[in-house]
């Protein structure tokens, strides 16, 4: 099979048109687009007939198919594809037999080269128009003005698709070829597998690449790189290409990520990532800032590559600090994301090498210096990178400070994100701090104090009993001197009055324990005298053998040095002497023990220390929070609502401040805010623990109260509104109902102010549910205003702001003329409260007048005829006014004498006086009773007569419109 000419791969379409030269293939006519359908089944039939080879005489057709592809009809072009796929496969079935066929001739295989050359070229360049035709049938699709979207999508847009997996398989199946057989046993020309990876970088191009839809497709692309890679060394061009792409195209970057990744741990490709972080990271750090669009897709690259193979990006993060130091931010961010990602996964643990643990340090470091970042985007990513650093648990406890300093620094900052962030990295120290779960300044300080304190007295003790380490040998060597002269006084002439006192001990051993304490004592002359006669005494008995010295004074100090370094053992003993080297022995245990107590005592101080550093932060981190509650930022003011449920559970006395701060923003116009109220409240008091639901009602009940201690009416008011939402919601228990009528009835034992906060809750309820005070009137008639409530107003006080409830929630609904919700003249409560007022009239109390206000109020609003309730009220105590006034009169008068001058009985009475506190009680219960007859009129009985007006025009106009169909209707 002779072929006169070869095939080039060119670089343009058109170079096939131009000739190249003797023995190069051109297209010798470029068929026109209507005779291309025949021409494409003389090709089927060539095939059919020759195989794969047939297309050596039918190319011009189908490379006029390409010339003319946007003129073609859809069914000429899918039928290309479909027979080019069917030749393209038969083909690679065939080659493996060709291959290792060892009597190929030259001509044989120049045809199959030149064949598989030109099956391919037309191939892919059929993918590369379709996926072209498809890019911009997307594009249409999102024009807003186009019509019939779909129907035209589906002309040649479904067929590719469908084809599009399958053919990058048979793609990968041919490259997976040993095809150097084709080339003489050469290396594949660079041309060919650069037109086969090219396709697959052209389907990349798609915008829609990255769609779930597409997982396969992504797959089948990443299969067939990886075999270029692998057999055909692409990595040169591939790392180029990916680097161009990256540059180009932003979506493809998580795409080549994954890819990337699947090459390294699959194919063992790892060093394709150090070739394109270092390409990458070979940019000029000012390059990106000019080209913003090619910088986003490196960062995205970098940081999904981190985050799928963080070792291997590790391995290679020298490289890319540079940009650290650039203008873009996206770049920082993107490197900074990259040392997070390797801190979490790769340097986290406490078994890290020193190596890894300072180069965890250094990350560290570098990400703190970046909080500091002159760009807010990157102050505001590494805060947030800390925050998944913290919530990880990866930070170490040497870290913690002065990255909380950090975070409350940037509390002041002037970006919005920042101060966000900033707030959401404080609330992740508190939820995963290693301290306690109680973080007290005024609890840890005591117990810091006080183990300082114990670890001082410990140094100073250890300090004290430290001796030097000296030997025994050493010690002799010191005492040598004294001890010969001691010896030598032996040989001496007694002085006078110097007596032997000293006698030889039954034993051996008693003598050598004896001798040796009166050396420890420094007694040396005693020790030579005793050893001197124990010599006499214990001749050939050890230690007072030995060799035989020349003298006995050498004899002696031999003896003694022996008793005092332990080395001669004492015969006929049990037990060895109890030497320098024994004593040693026994100390050193209580000295080893001593440095570990030591040691855990420091490590117990550094704790606590490191515990009130954190909390003395966390404590200055409150007070810049709590103001930004009313910041314009609807965010900034979520994550402090956040931050504040965060610290109040853990125990921070600071964080109740900040609760009540946040109740103000109830009303709030925004609907984030107010809810984000509403879901704080509900986390810290609806959520409460307890085994059961009487222990859940008990601790709801009990936090409730305790932020209602010492509350002013406006924080009441704000807590009112959220319990009335939760309670039309449903979203308080029945039990926690029950327990707070059995404190207000005293069933449940409990302090004055909490039952006095249980009827503030309760009528905080029935604004939401009327019925929870409309269903127990007479519980709260009977036990709140009984005799017993002159000791304590209060208490009734707060009974008639909860029954008044009962009026504010039956407001007239719009369109409704229903008649006023009152209750009659003479029911018990007015009767009680007409009795509670006019008793505690004429009694001196500070807490009476807030009593009466409330309850001539409630009067006005719930009864029926409350002037003359009122005014009986009135009468009864201006009667105990004057009575007073007339008892002061009368004891005036006693105390003058008929008989004295110028003095007359109504001058006496004209000068008698009333108590202050009684006078002052008149004047407040009048100018309470006028205060709300004056409302009385102005709203009630101005509604009412409203209504009963509105009445009367109903009335008039039905009583018309009956009488006009009455006209109409026929006789």
């Amino acid at each position: 099979m002779a072929v006169a000419w070869e095939f080039h791969l060119p670089l343009a379409p058109a170079d096939l048109l131009r000739d190249g030269g003797p023995g190069r293939y051109v297209v010798q006519e470029v068929l026109p687009a209507r005779e291309l359908p025949p021409a494409l089944i003389a090709f089927r039939t060539a095939f059919r007939a020759r195989g794969a080879l047939a297309v050596l005489q039918h190319f011009d057709p189908l490379y006029s198919l390409l010339h003319h592809f946007r003129a073609v009809g859809t069914a000429v072009k899918e039928d290309a594809l479909e027979l080019m796929m069917h030749v393209v496969s038969h083909h690679s079935n065939e080659l493996p037999a060709i291959l290792g066929d060892s009597g190929l001739s030259h001509a044989d295989r120049a045809a199959h080269l030149n064949a598989l050359k030109m099956n391919c070229y037309l191939l892919t360049g059929l993918v590369d128009a379709f996926e072209m035709e498809t890019c911009k049938s997307s594009l249409l699709e999102v024009d807003p003005g186009g019509k019939n979207k779909k129907n035209r999508t589906k002309t040649s847009g479904s067929l590719w698709e469908e084809e599009r997996e399958p053919l990058l398989q048979l793609l990968t199946q041919l490259l997976q070829l040993d095809l150097r057989q084709l080339w003489g046993g050469l290396v594949v020309e660079e041309e060919f597998v650069s037109l086969m990876t090219g396709s697959c970088y052209r389907i990349l191009e798609n915008p829609s690449i990255g769609l779930q839809k597409y997982r396969a497709t992504r797959e089948a692309v990443t299969h067939l790189l990886a075999a270029a890679l692998i057999h055909y060394d692409h990595t040169f061009s591939a790392t180029l290409k990916i680097t161009q792409m990256l540059q180009h195209f932003e979506h493809v970057a998580p795409v080549f990520a994954q890819a990337v990744s699947h090459w390294a741990t699959e194919y063992d490709l790892k060093t394709l990532v150090g070739e394109l972080l270092r390409e990458i990271g070979q940019k000029c750090p000012q390059d990106p800032a000019r080209d913003a669009s090619g910088i986003k897709g490196y960062a995205t690259f970098i940081t999904e590559l981190a985050e799928q193979i963080p070792a291997l990006v590790l391995s290679n993060v020298s490289v890319l600090l540079r940009h650290l130091d650039g203008e873009s931010y996206m770049m920082r961010n993107a490197i900074l994301a990259a040392m997070a990602e390797v801190l979490l996964q790769v340097l986290n643990g406490d078994q890290l090498e020193e190596a890894a643990r300072g180069t965890r340090d250094q990350f560290l470091s570098i990400l703190q210096a970046h909080v500091c970042d002159i760009n807010g985007f990157v102050r505001s990513r590494v805060l947030q990178l800390f925050t998944r650093i913290v919530q990880c648990k990866a930070l170490p406890l040497t870290q913690f400070q002065s990255v909380v300093s950090l975070a409350v620094g940037r509390l002041k900052d002037k970006s919005v994100v920042v101060v966000k962030n900033a707030i959401q990295l404080l609330a992740a120290f508190l939820s995963n701090n290693p301290f306690s779960c109680k973080l007290s300044c005024t609890d840890l300080a005591e117990p810091l104090k006080k183990e300082v304190q114990k670890l001082q007295e410990m140094r100073d003790h250890v300090r004290s009993t430290a001796a030097p380490a000296i030997t025994p040998e050493e010690e002799w060597e010191a005492m040598l001197p004294e001890v010969r002269a001691a010896t030598q006084q032996l040989f001496q002439p007694l002085q006078e009055g110097e007596e032997e006192v000293l006698e030889v001990e039954e034993t051996v051993e008693s003598t050598s324990e004896q001798i040796t304490r009166l050396l420890r004592k420094l007694n040396y002359k005693s020790a030579a005298r005793l050893t001197q006669k124990a010599l006499c005494r214990f001749q050939g008995k050890e230690p007072f053998s030995g060799p035989t010295e020349e003298n006995e004074e050498a004899t002696i100090m031999g003896v003694l040095k022996r008793l005092y370094t332990g080395s001669c053992p004492v015969e006929n003993s049990e037990d060895p002497p109890r030497g320098n080297s024994c004593l040693k022995t026994e100390e050193v245990v209580p000295e080893e023990q001593r440095r570990t107590e030591l040691v855990k005592q420091e490590m117990l101080v550094q704790y606590l220390q490191d515990a009130y550093n954190f909390s003395v932060k966390i404590t200055e981190a409150l007070s810049l929070i709590s103001k930004m509650m009313y910041e314009n930022c609807v965010s900034v003011v979520q994550e402090a609502i956040e931050f504040f449920v965060t610290v109040s559970q853990f125990g921070v006395p600071q964080a109740l401040l900040g609760v009540r701060r946040m109740l103000p923003l109830i009303w709030s116009k925004e609907p984030g805010i107010k809810e984000a109220v509403l879901n704080a409240y509900r986390r810290l008091y609806l959520s409460p623990s307890g085994d059961s639901e009487r222990a859940k009602a008990q601790s709801l009940v009990n936090s409730l109260s305790l932020i209602m201690v010492d509350a002013s009416l406006g924080t009441i008011q704000c807590l009112e509104e959220i319990i009335s939402e939760f309670v039309q919601k449903d979203e308080i228990k029945p039990a926690v109902i029950q327990l707070l009528w059995e404190r207000f009835t005293e069933k449940s034992q409990c302090s004055p102010l909490e039952r006095r906060a249980a009827v503030m809750l309760l009528g905080m309820m029935a604004r939401g549910k009327p019925e929870i005070i409309g269903s127990n009137l007479d519980v709260l008639v009977t036990v709140g205003l009984s005799e017993k409530v002159c000791e304590d107003y209060r208490l009734a006080q707060e009974v008639c702001n909860a029954i008044s409830k009962l009026a504010s929630n039956r407001k007239p609904v719009l369109g409704k003329n229903n008649a006023p919700f009152r209750l009659p003249q003479n029911h018990m409560l007015f009767g009680h409260l007409s009795e509670t007022v006019s008793k505690g009239f004429s009694q001196p109390s500070g807490h009476w007048i807030p009593f009466m206000e409330a309850a001539v109020t409630l009067i006005y609003q719930l009864a029926e005829g409350a002037e003359e309730i009122c005014a009986h009220i009135l009468q009864v105590c201006s009667q105990q006014a004057l009575e007073k006034l007339q008892e002061a009169g009368e004891e005036k008068s006693c105390n003058f004498s008929p008989l004295d001058p110028g003095v007359s009985p109504s001058r006496v009475s004209d000068g008698a006086s009333l108590p202050a506190f009684l006078l002052m009680h008149l004047v407040s219960l009048v100018g309470q009773v006028a205060l709300q007859q004056v409302a009385y009129l102005e709203v009630s009985v101005s509604a009412e007569l409203r209504r009963r007006r509105i009445l009367r025009e109903e009335e008039k106009s039905k009583k018309r419109s009956n009488s006009s169909v009455k006209k109409q209707r026929p006789q």
